[in-house]
C-alpha cells in the first residue's frame, strides 16, 4: 500500500445551527474513507480549520507508520 498524502485532503464546512457552528471532516479524493472523520462545534471557520489541519497531520502521520510496518 503505497501512502499518497495528497489523496487526502480537508473541508470545512458551517452547521445551520444558531449560533453558526463550523466543522473540520478529512476526505479521501480516490475513495471515501469508509468512515467519517471530523470535529464539530468550532465558533469561526479559521478555528476549524486549524483544529482540522492538525488532525489530518496527525492523520497523515499514524497512516505513514502504520503503512511502514505492513510487508508488501
Amino acid at each position: 500500500m503505497a501512502l499518497d498524502p495528497n489523496d487526502y485532503y480537508l473541508t470545512t464546512s458551517r452547521r445551520g445551527e444558531y449560533p453558526d457552528r463550523w466543522i473540520w471532516e478529512i476526505r479521501r479524493k480516490s475513495k471515501p474513507l469508509g468512515i467519517k472523520m471530523m470535529a464539530d462545534g468550532f465558533q469561526s471557520e479559521t478555528a476549524a480549520q486549524f483544529a482540522g489541519k492538525r488532525a489530518l497531520a496527525d492523520f497523515l502521520s499514524d497512516l505513514a507508520k502504520e503503512d511502514k510496518r505492513i510487508p508488501e
